[in-house]
Formats: C-alpha cells, structure tokens, sequence
C-alpha cells in the first residue's frame, strides 16, 4: 500500500533514513513514491542501501551500461504472497520477476538480453497488497547488466517431497499449483533442476488414474525443459494396495520392485538429463548430470532399501564422475529425528548399510534428500575422505497445501541456503530455514 504520496528522490549524497545522510556511497537509484532506506539484506550493496517500494506507483528508476540480461537484487516482504516487479528498460517493458525471500538479495535476471549501451531502467511494483497485519513492500538493492562470459555462482534445485496425498482425485491441484509455480519463477530461482524424494502416488488402481494426475502435474516441468528425475517410494510400488494397505502380504519383498506402471508413465525421455540407468527402461535407479555456478552436478535416484547391486552400480557411477558434485536422492533414508534409518523394512539394504557402502565413501559426494517418514529434518555427517555431507528430510503427507523443498547453491561464497514454502496458501515452514558455509563445491 501506498504510504506516502509525495515523490522521493535520493539524494547524491547519502542515505535518506530519519533525515540523515549517511552512506559511503550514493545509491544509484532515484524513486517516486517509495524511499531510500538502509539495507537490511544481504549482501550489503556498495551504498549500504537499498530502495524501498510500497504501492503498485511506487518505481526506482537508474542508468546502466552494458549488453546483456538485465539483474536486479531484492527482497521483499511477505503479505499472502511475494512481491512481484515489472522491469523496463529503455522504455520498454522486458519482463517481470517474483521476489523470493525477505532477508537474501539474490540475483534475479529479467527479460532477454539488450545490446550494449547506457540504459535507462526502471523497476516497478505491481502487485501491492496490505493486510493487518503485514504490507507487501519490495527493496531493491542493485541493478546491473550482465558481464559477458561472467559466471553466475547463484542457482538452485527443488525437492518435492511425497505427493501421495495430492493425487487422490483429479479436483485437487495443489501438485500442478507446485510444478506451475516453479516454472513461474524459474528464472527468480534460476531453477536447474527438480527431485523428488518419492510416494509420488499413493497406491495404483486399475484405471492407474493417480499416476495421470502426477503424469500431467509434471508437464509444466517438462514444457519448460527442466531437467528432473522421481525417486520411487513404497507406494510408487506395487507393493502397495488400494487404501494404501498391502497389495499381497505373503509377496511383498517380490512387489516392491515390481515398478512397471510407473516406469509406464515416467521415463528417463521426460526426465531429459539421464545419463545412465542401472536397468535398462527403468527409471528406479538412474543418474542425470547439469552444470550450474560453474561447476558440475550429478543427480544419482536410487530405488527404496536398494539391492546390494544397485549400490554397487551406484558406487561405479560416483567413482567415475569425480568432478561431479553429487546429490543422492533415495525415498528412506533419515527419519524425523535425523537418525539413519537402521531397518531395510522389506527391501534389500538398510539407509545405514546405503551410508556405510556408498554416502560416506565418497569425496564428491555432498547431499542426501529422503522423505517416507517424519515431516522435515537435517543432519551433517562427515565422509572417510573428510567431505561434509548435508542430509534433508522432507515428507509432510500434506492434506492442506503443496510444500517444496528450495535448495540455493552459491559456488563463489561455498554455501547452501534452503526453506520450505508451500505456494498453494502461500505457506512458509521457516522453522526448516537452514543455511551452511564451507560446504566443498568440487570444481
């Protein structure tokens, strides 16, 4: 909402905060219907400031050169929703981009690249929204054009966690709300890849009518070409029947690899980064690659209480990629108190016997997602060869909204930030807000 009608400009000198100047540098950016105020986020701009907008006339305008994409650094305040920015340059109006997280900068790029020259851009609020008691406002911190040949170290990954509940009937959408929302602000994420820690469905039925509804909630992913890849839990299985009971008690252990409607409508095509599988038409234990903050990441799906020759296909897989930062995603693996699991249930191997024979054996690799048990946990284990190794529960089984797991990587600082957030009702987890220096990008 609008709290001040009059127009502010910032004065070359400082910082207009209770009257006084008093920045190191002049910020860059003149605004109408907002302030100049100092900055609260991080990283700290040079000016130590940043411009506040609070009303759908609110706008900061600047001169930039340069060619390329436009970046803009922000964050917001969150009021039933995100703040989102309109971005014009020179004019004309580029694009527009959702301000994700109310304490990180970030680095948003808007709209496609312009040639070089001084530009004139201007950043404007679109979506004011003010109820007692909280006011969507945005802060922008910077704005620059991209450096040709400048690598971005900034990107994340999501992680859904299990979907089974959002696949019961075709009137719930909260799994195509998830998938839509990610694609909308792929680029504000600078998304390179979405993982899923299993029980996409909640048991198959004769018409398979659970997997269409997962089926067409993962097309937006598809149609946007994000690379992606499902791990599959218990009751992706046949294993698992109508009511979420057991299909056959006496032929469980022989079920739980019976995966064939699955694979039916989720193949390594879709998925679009499989580098290799360990059966040949099944997607249950497979690994994709992408290289994302100038370095190279390697997503390796294993099935539930792996055979003991999925883990050693698997440890043939990490030994051959050495450069690769790995992130393994299997359906159990700690569980709501962030303990190992010690029970292969009716698999074939333990989470334990998974850590011992392959997690901790490795120097690259830096990530473990599960989901199956608990709501959300995390542990930090560290490998035989001294590598830390980041652990995340996320399961939920969620009757009201659609959280997804975020996971920001910044290659330059050696860091991971990730939060929870459920777009359905625009719900944050915070509680599950966790950030780690030093984490050992290999480059």
């Amino acid at each position: 909402m609008a709290l001040a009608a009059a127009t502010v400009v910032a004065a070359a000198g400082g910082v207009l905060v209770g009257g006084t100047a008093n920045a190191a540098e002049p910020s860059q950016f003149t605004v109408v219907e907002g302030a100049i105020r100092t900055a609260t986020g991080t990283p700290v701009p040079a000016s130590g400031t940043h411009a506040s907008l609070w009303g759908n006339s609110s706008y900061a305008t600047t001169s930039i050169s340069g060619s390329g994409r436009v970046l803009i650094g922000a964050i917001g305040d969150n009021c039933q929703g995100w703040p989102t920015v309109r971005v014009t340059v020179d004019g004309v109006s580029v694009g527009q981009t959702t301000i994700v997280s109310a304490t990180n900068y970030g680095t948003y790029p808007v709209g496609a690249a312009v040639g070089a020259g001084q530009h004139t851009v201007k950043i404007q609020l679109i979506n004011d929204f003010r109820a007692d008691p909280c006011d969507r406002n945005v802060h922008i911190g910077y704005a620059r054009m991209e450096t040709a040949g400048a690598t971005d170290t900034k990107f994340s990954f999501a992680v859904l966690p299990d979907t089974q509940q959002e696949v019961l009937n075709s009137s719930d959408t909260r799994f195509l709300n998830r998938t839509n929302w990610l694609v909308q602000n792929r680029s504000a994420l600078d998304l390179r890849f979405v993982a899923s820690s299993g029980d996409v469905v909640n048991w198959d039925t004769p018409d398979h009518s659970q997997y269409v509804i997962a089926r067409n909630a993962m097309r937006p992913i598809e149609n946007a070409a994000i690379p992606y890849s499902l791990a599959l839990g218990n009751h992706d299985t046949q294993a698992t029947g109508v009511g979420g009971s057991a299909r056959d008690p006496a032929h469980t252990r022989e079920l739980v690899r019976d995966t064939t409607v699955f694979n039916q409508y989720f193949t390594a095509s879709q998925y679009r980064a499989v580098k290799g599988q360990f059966e040949a038409g099944k997607v249950d234990n497979s690994y994709s690659t992408f290289e994302a903050g100038g370095a190279q990441w390697l997503v390796l799906t294993l099935e539930l209480w792996p055979r003991v020759e999925a883990v050693n296909w698997a440890r043939n897989v990490v030994a051959a990629n050495p450069r690769h930062n790995v992130i393994v995603v299997t359906h159990d693996y700690i569980d709501g108190n962030a303990n190992i699991e010690q029970s292969a249930s009716y698999g074939a191997t333990s989470p334990q016997y998974l850590f011992d024979n392959l997690i901790k054996q490795y120097a690259n690799i830096r990530f473990v997602f599960s989901g199956h048990v608990g709501v959300a946990a995390n542990r930090v284990d560290t490998g035989v060869n001294g590598n830390k190794i980041y652990s995340f529960l996320q399961t939920f089984h969620s009757n009201t909204t659609n959280p997804v797991r975020l996971v920001e990587i910044d290659t330059a600082a050696n860091s991971l930030r990730t939060w929870i957030y459920g777009p359905y009702n625009n719900q944050s987890f915070t509680e599950y807000d966790r950030s780690f220096t030093g984490i050992g990008v290999v480059r």
